[in-house]
């Protein structure tokens, strides 16, 4: 029989919630002055594992979770977000992300993957830290819809300007194909609002070192020249 071993950053996660969720349960426990043995009575388990739910044992089943968050009157409601993603060289994103690092001016400092501070596993793609702003790009080749990549980027953004005092700017870096250009021409009024610096003008930024002073869109496309390559798409 294989052993069971997950991801520390997963393991350090499950622990966090479950003694959110031990702590809640306790806290309704005690407002409905139930003891211990009355929750076991009637989420019809043992005593001993209504105690390891209340401590926050993330070894418990979610069943039986389930049944003792019923029994003080609660209900767990569970929720998905986006958060990490393949690296930069799993998901060929690397070779955008070595184009955009070539251009920069030699007064912002780039990085790739950078850890934004949460023990899930979230990286921003590449990152420009300028002596003004910070550049936060997140690459995406192909997109699914528009939304769900947006917030994922917005999300990464906030976490990483609450490590730094400079203004992050976040940058959504599309590959200029047919298919993302008709999808993103779908939210065209909240993509000008939410991302009104276009391509040109980000480049200007990244080449030039100038502030950009908002959020963009840089559109990316092969090189013609070079395969494999990219390059910045003039279109906005």
């Amino acid at each position: 029989m294989s052993a069971h071993h997950p991801h520390p950053a997963a393991r350090r996660q499950a622990d966090v919630l479950a003694a959110r969720i031990g702590t809640d349960l306790d806290t309704a426990r005690m407002a409905l002055v139930m003891a211990v043995e009355d929750v076991a009575r009637r989420a019809r388990v043992s005593p001993s594992t209504v105690a390891r739910v209340l401590r926050g044992d993330g070894g418990v089943h979610l069943d039986t979770l389930c049944a003792v968050t019923a029994a003080v009157g609660m209900k767990i409601s569970v929720k998905a977000y986006p958060t990490s993603q393949p690296s930069l060289r799993d998901s060929g994103q690397l070779r955008i992300a070595e184009y955009l690092v070539a251009q920069a001016h030699a007064s912002l400092r780039p990085a790739l993957e950078v850890p934004v501070g949460d023990p899930f596993g979230r990286a921003a793609d590449v990152v420009f830290f300028g002596p003004d702003e910070i550049l936060h790009s997140e690459i995406e080749r192909g997109l699914p819809d528009f939304q769900a990549p947006h917030r994922a980027a917005m999300l990464k953004r906030d976490a990483l300007q609450q490590q730094h005092a400079r203004p992050v700017r976040l940058i959504l870096v599309i590959e200029d194909t047919t298919r993302n250009r008709r999808l993103v021409s779908q939210h065209a009024p909240l993509i000008h609002h939410a991302l009104p610096a276009g391509s040109a003008q980000i480049m200007r930024a990244i080449r030039n070192g100038t502030p950009l002073g908002s959020d963009g869109l840089l559109w990316v496309r092969p090189w013609r020249d070079s395969p494999g390559a990219r390059r910045a798409s003039g279109a906005d």
